[in-house]
């Protein structure tokens, strides 16, 4: 079921086990951003913050076009975009 080679991990899994993995790592980018990348965010703009938070996490968000390109999902990376301008919103507002 895992394998790890030098330089390479190969998981098998079912299609619910991938979509709770993309599950999770969307989780871990938007607490993520709420704890850390909002207060070190200098910019004024929401999508300057997207792609601040793109750059902090490249290779999850390239795991993640991978997983939902696979399940046919690809709105879900739309809505984590969107839920990441609200945080954004919420902070600037006060």
């Amino acid at each position: 079921m895992l394998t790890i080679k030098n330089k390479s991990v190969i998981i098998e899994m079912d299609r619910n086990d991938l979509w709770q993995v993309g599950t999770a790592l969307i989780n871990g980018i938007i607490m993520e951003s709420q704890k850390k990348w909002l207060l070190y965010y200098t910019g004024k703009t929401e999508a300057g913050f997207i792609r601040y938070v793109r750059l902090q996490h490249h290779v999850i968000f390239l795991y993640l076009e991978e997983i939902y390109r696979y399940l046919d999902r690809m709105d879900l990376l739309e809505s984590l975009e969107i839920t990441l301008i609200s945080l954004f919103r919420q902070k600037t507002s006060y």
